[in-house]
């Protein structure tokens, strides 16, 4: 079993009309699971598309599932998701218009969908953004809701996929909350948990407060001279030992690379 997680920037080719569709960019990466990071339904800057069902299209599979975060844009104009949408929206769902949030696409079966709210912080911070041109540039970004998606697997697998805040200290916060689920998770499904996503801490700073193991080690961001990673594949001392790294090189969309295992 192949797994990839992938921040994918809604899709936002590094070069303006010089990428192929990005879901089809993203099926060709080979994997029977890809978690995905900053995920775009039904919003005008991509084309109104319905991200998740794409990429899901993309890989032959019906399996997949998108949990909203914000309603609008985030970064420009949003709100809070209503109280009706804090769930995780499949393919037997009415499409969602104007939503932004983290997804799984799987072609293994999925069981169950799981979803934990995990908050945000009440102040920004200036980030630096990958701009139209590939470049970087500061924008002052105020914090939007975040939360953990899980995907409880027919094989005996979960995965949790996050993406967690960019403020310091809360991300910490988050990451212990979503590893304390993971946790009830293995126990009340009898499963082995996989933890990836867009963790917004970097030098490994997740394995030193969570005790679990890396299992990717690759740079990963800026995707065109990757310097840093945010981005984790964590997973059980015991379990870390059947997986193995699979690089990607850069490829035409997105500031970050995917990150993938092999589960042998």
């Amino acid at each position: 079993m192949r797994i990839t997680s992938w921040n994918i920037l809604h899709g936002q080719p590094l070069v303006p009309g010089e990428s192929e569709p990005f879901a089809k960019v993203a099926a060709e990466l080979g994997s029977d699971l890809i978690a995905l990071q900053e995920i775009d339904m039904g919003l005008a800057r991509s084309g109104s598309s319905q991200q998740a069902a794409d990429i899901a299209s993309a890989m032959n599979t019906e399996h997949w599932g998108f949990a909203p975060t914000v309603h609008g844009t985030p970064g420009f104009d949003w709100k809070k998701v209503s109280k009706n949408n804090l769930r995780v929206f499949t393919g037997s769902d009415t499409p969602l218009d104007s939503h932004y949030g983290i997804a799984i696409a799987s072609r293994i079966p999925v069981k169950q969908w799981l979803r934990l709210e995990l908050g945000k912080a009440w102040i920004g911070m200036p980030l630096l953004i990958a701009n139209e041109k590939g470049k970087v540039a500061p924008f002052y970004v105020k914090d939007e809701p975040r939360v953990a998606l899980g995907a409880v697997l027919e094989n005996g697998w979960t995965v949790i996929n996050t993406h967690l805040s960019f403020v310091p200290f809360v991300n910490i916060f988050q990451l212990l909350k979503v590893s304390r689920w993971a946790k009830k998770i293995e126990q009340e499904h009898s499963t082995r948990v996989l933890l990836v996503g867009d963790f917004n801490l970097p030098w490994g700073i997740p394995v030193r407060i969570t005790k679990w193991v890396r299992a990717t080690n690759a740079l990963s961001y800026p995707s065109w001279k990757p310097a840093i990673s945010f981005d984790y594949i964590l997973a059980r001392s015991a379990d870390s030992k059947s997986l193995t790294e699979v690089l990607h090189p850069q490829l035409s969309i997105s500031d970050h690379r995917p990150i993938t295992v092999e589960i042998n």
